[in-house]
């Protein structure tokens, strides 16, 4: 069967797009980093200027072009980015996050300055908030350095998922706002806006505790996967062949608790507490320190690691008492 044509816009915009990469990366990658850094920062300014001029829907337009601003300037730090030194590179990648968090909280901010002129239209601009995070929100989080920013991802997802659920409610009791004025519904809609109240007071009660017996789970398994690991090693053979299956049910208990996520518990939303590819990588050194019974060192060592970075990450964070 003969392959299908590209469509033509498609192959019209390859076109034009193909010699602009070309000629853009055959420019050093300082000339590279200076222009990201010439199309990143502008936008994120005029949204603080509308702000503080109190353009509300100014600074709302300017907050959604920031998006677009933010891929193009990541692209062009690529190449910079790619010639720094692990320890760099490991605070960096944070950069997408702490901005998607920034322009939450400044769109948040004018929806709330608009409410006061347009209290329908900024309902709505704050349910926008809560459905772009639900949906495609978690997607700024980054693959690299997973061990070394778990820590920090621990302990922010579960706070911006209470921010834009208040943001979904607040919305919701602007708009109930507009039949208040009708006597029949006054009785009703004071129940309803303490309902509303009582179930978001409820909601982010039980959505931090989850991320506390996440940690604590996080935590508990990871430290009897190493206790196993190192049983293993050192138990004389003839009591090896039981401890690997003890080993086996470590890793099974702690791929359980790594498959959740934090802020949700579903899987298509939320964030993870590790990417897939990180789990099946330590996936693969902890079965082959079974298998060698400890013998494999290299194996043995990396497992063990990886390990003692999710208990760290989980340090001072549990509560086994939940």
């Amino acid at each position: 069967m003969a392959q299908a044509a590209a469509p033509s816009g498609l192959k019209w915009l390859r076109k034009w797009t193909t010699p602009l990469e070309q000629w853009t990366r055959s420019h050093s990658s300082s000339w590279q980093a200076a222009a990201g850094t010439l199309v990143a920062f502008p936008l994120p300014i005029l949204v603080v200027i509308m702000v503080m001029l109190d353009r509300p829907q100014g600074a709302m337009i300017s907050t959604m072009l920031c998006g677009p601003a933010a891929l193009l300037a990541g692209w062009l730090l690529f190449p910079y980015f790619q010639e720094l030194p692990r320890k760099s590179q490991s605070r960096i990648v944070l950069a997408p996050v702490l901005g998607y968090i920034g322009l939450v909280a400044l769109f948040t901010a004018c929806s709330l300055l608009l409410g006061a002129a347009d209290r329908g239209q900024a309902a709505m601009l704050l349910f926008l908030v809560w459905i772009y995070h639900t949906l495609t929100g978690t997607q700024f989080e980054p693959s690299r350095f997973p061990y070394e920013h778990l820590r920090f991802r621990l302990l922010r997802a579960a706070p911006m998922r209470v921010f834009t659920m208040w943001c979904a409610l607040i919305g919701l009791l602007w708009l109930m706002q507009y039949a208040r004025g009708q006597e029949l519904y006054k009785v009703a809609l004071f129940g309803a806006t303490v309902t509303l109240c009582g179930t978001g007071v409820a909601a982010t009660h039980r959505l931090l505790a989850r991320t506390r017996r996440l940690r604590t789970e996080l935590d508990k398994h990871a430290a009897e996967l190493m206790t196993a690991l190192e049983e293993l090693r050192t138990l004389p053979d003839e009591d090896k062949a039981k401890q690997k299956f003890a080993v086996q049910r470590a890793w099974k208990a702690l791929q359980q608790t790594l498959a959740n996520r934090v802020d949700t518990g579903v899987s298509i939303s939320g964030v993870f507490v590790l990417p897939k590819a990180t789990i099946a990588e330590l996936e693969k050194l902890v079965l082959e320190a079974q298998r060698s019974q400890g013998t494999n060192v290299q194996a043995y060592r990396g497992a063990v690691a990886r390990l003692r970075m999710i208990c760290m990450a989980c340090t001072g964070k549990t509560d086994t008492l939940a």
